[in-house]
């Protein structure tokens, strides 16, 4: 099992090399593509919306005075 400071050197020894602009461009371009997502946006209707939103309209629930015990 490696220790913090077997790590810690091997990282001190790593470098950075620099890479082209047109490397670094195909890099980024590769990890877009795989991010987008496979499948369309999902269409939802106008109260679907206000119900995601917290609007649930006149009577919300367990908040009406009916249906509060006294």
């Amino acid at each position: 099992m490696a220790k913090v400071r077997d790590l810690l050197k091997f990282k001190k020894q790593k470098k950075n090399e620099p890479i082209s602009f047109a490397e670094h461009l195909e890099r980024a371009k590769e990890r877009r593509r795989k991010s987008l997502p496979n499948k369309p946006a999902e269409v939802m209707r106008l109260d679907q919306l206000r119900r995601l939103m917290g609007d649930t309209g006149p009577r919300q629930f367990l908040k009406d005075k009916g249906n509060r015990c006294k």
